[in-house]
């Protein structure tokens, strides 16, 4: 995660913001897009294909590829920033994140369409965690849930650590190091995926379980801990 005071050159800009604050006011030229409620089953090759195609129209759509930087801003680090930054990265974007220092820049109050081009994705597996994989991972999974919600269920073997122990520079704090794999999901992928980029910001190579606990309880053959 890069924390900008300006954006990189010819960046696409995208604010993940509810369509009411960014009529309020937001940087200029920048699309209105908060991808934080996706959802979708990742079991087989087919889903990871449509989830490959969906990324595609959906770059295609807001006219994002692999040759022009994104930048995802919000009201601060939150996980509506950071699973839309997530999705988007995901597609094989390259995408940094902006949660502070945009404000006063925010004047623009007319809606921004974006420019349509072809349709493109690229799927980063490397950063995604499946519940398969999950079954034979051999490293540390980190549920960041409240304790409350890992006591009532959880996926054998995860370890408990909530969102809110994490930090841009407490890597070392938690038992984790750089180049250290880890996976980490939540209940929906969205708290997760603010793990995801802290954790990566410190060189850790976390890969996020996009699905979690509503996928994982939802399939009958994975097993659950319960007291």
């Amino acid at each position: 995660m890069i924390i900008f005071t300006e954006p990189p050159a010819r960046a696409l800009l995208i604010d993940s913001r509810s369509p009411a604050e960014y009529a309020q006011g937001h940087l200029e030229g920048a699309i209105n897009l908060d991808l934080s409620g996706f959802r979708g089953r990742l079991r087989s090759e087919e889903e990871f294909r449509r989830l490959e195609q969906t990324l595609a129209d959906l770059n295609g759509r807001i006219g994002a590829g692999p040759e022009r930087p994104v930048v995802v801003y919000d009201q601060g680090f939150n996980t509506r920033l950071s699973k839309t930054a997530f999705m988007l990265a995901l597609g094989g974007l390259e995408v940094y994140l902006w949660p502070q220092g945009w404000e006063a820049q925010a004047t623009s109050q007319a809606p921004v369409e974006p420019v349509a081009a072809e349709p493109w994705a690229q799927l980063r597996r490397e950063i995604l965690l499946t519940a398969d994989e999950i079954l034979a991972f051999p490293h540390p999974l980190l549920d960041v849930r409240e304790p409350l919600e890992f006591a009532a269920a959880r996926i054998p073997g995860a370890k408990n650590i909530p969102l809110g122990a994490f930090a841009l520079d407490n890597a070392g704090a938690l038992g984790l190091q750089a180049g250290q794999e880890v996976g980490v999901h939540c209940r929906s992928g969205a708290r997760s995926a603010s793990a995801f980029w802290l954790l990566r910001q410190q060189g850790i190579l976390a890969r996020n379980y996009l699905g979690s606990m509503l996928e994982w309880e939802a399939e009958a053959d994975l097993p659950v801990e319960r007291p």
